[in-house]
């Protein structure tokens, strides 16, 4: 089989993804061995996404200034080696490899979808980023399955999974990617990047941020812990979260027939469903039944599956490719703070207060969606918003 750039891509968003989803499930098995409180454990999560914030930029204008291949190789490779350290080193350490983890795979999502942004156009362009989102959903399904089995019989266990990005960095290096990078000055360069920022940007990068906020928030740092207090084990926390992520796969593999079907409805709908999702958790944990979290997490997965692939889309749409790398890893920026801030705002709150919150934050970005289209298009609001 011959490679194309989407396979690239394709590998490289699965080691984007790897960092936290194959620790989730294995949480509340590391606070136990090391001791460490609920709040303390989820901040393996915080210091991995945290350094983001700053270095995903950086790495995109350095993606942009001297190409994707060699920012995109030297990064899995030190996510690799500083992950897999993680399993002989005790918690203060293993902080401190977190944050170096998390600071080279910072971009890596990112990368890829500038690396499909690169190579691919138009309608191809939006398939490649739907089958995109799906395998990164398909890997963060393996990876919670995984990691939740591994933390059943040793909390170290997950962070062997780390290792495979050392056979993928290679993989990088010998794949085909399109030439990109900007020649000109580095003023002009940067004032293209700042040309591209309008009111509706702004508007996808905070829609964005609310989505990883509660992805990471309130289903990847707190929902092992509403599972097990419902009786589930690591084991059935790695399978509710896998079906979540086998749900968004499926639908974001179908995307374009969902945005033919529903129109700028895609976005809003699909906080409609965070909301309902959530509320279901929360109905979920109050019943004591560890096996009602599958359906809400399968509603959790259409959310993730329609909003983040069109979220990429509609961003990668509205930049060059001589600043894409810049405006994506900007956007990975802001993704990576809703990650931080998800699991340390809702952290504070008990766990019924982590899924009201929630279920509330996302139903009033919905409603601020549809009111933005409506008084964008009012002669249309009858035709595009019928809920």
């Amino acid at each position: 089989m011959k490679l194309k750039p989407a396979h690239t891509a394709y590998a490289v968003t699965l080691m984007g993804v790897m960092g936290v989803s194959a620790i989730a499930p294995a949480l509340p098995e590391i606070a136990r061995a090391l001791s460490v409180t609920r709040q303390e454990a989820g901040m393996l999560i915080v210091f991995f996404t945290l350094p983001g914030i700053l270095f995903s930029p950086l790495t995109g204008i350095v993606a942009d200034r001297f190409g994707r291949k060699p920012v995109v190789f030297t990064a899995i490779l030190v996510f690799g080696v500083s992950g897999f350290l993680c399993a002989f080193v005790d918690f203060r350490t293993m902080l401190l490899l977190r944050l170096i983890q998390g600071s080279s795979a910072s971009s890596l999502v990112a990368l890829s979808t500038t690396i499909i942004g690169d190579a691919y156009t138009g309608t191809e362009r939006a398939k490649v980023i739907g089958y995109n989102a799906s395998v990164l959903t398909t890997g963060i399904a393996f990876y919670q399955l995984s990691g939740g089995y591994l933390a059943d019989l040793c909390w170290r266990y997950p962070f062997y999974m780390f290792l495979v990005a050392l056979p993928v960095s290679a993989f990088v290096i010998l794949s085909p990617l399109p030439e990109v990078r900007s020649e000109g000055s580095l003023s002009s360069y940067f004032e293209n990047v700042r040309r591209t920022f309008n009111r509706k940007m702004y508007a996808l990068f905070l829609t964005g941020m609310v989505a990883y906020s509660i992805l990471y928030g309130t289903f990847l740092a707190y929902l092992p812990f509403a599972v097990q207090s419902a009786g589930g084990s690591s084991v059935t926390v790695g399978e509710v979260q896998a079906t979540m992520s086998l749900s968004t796969a499926l639908f974001a593999a179908n995307l374009t027939k969902i945005s033919g079907k529903l129109g700028k409805k895609v976005i809003p709908t699909g906080f409609i469903a965070y909301s309902v999702s959530l509320l279901g958790i929360l109905a979920s944990y109050s019943s004591g039944c560890e096996y009602c979290f599958f359906l809400p997490a399968t509603v959790f997965g259409f959310a993730q599956g329609t909003v983040l692939p069109t979220l990429q889309h509609e961003i990668v749409s509205m930049t060059r490719a001589e600043e894409r790398a810049a405006i994506m890893s900007t956007y990975g920026s802001i993704s990576k703070l809703g990650q931080t801030l998800g699991p340390t705002a809702f952290g504070v709150l008990s766990i019924s207060g982590v899924y009201e919150a929630g279920s509330t934050m996302t139903a009033l970005v919905a409603l601020a969606h549809i009111l933005t289209v409506k008084f964008q298009n009012p002669e249309q609001k009858r035709k595009n918003f019928k809920f």
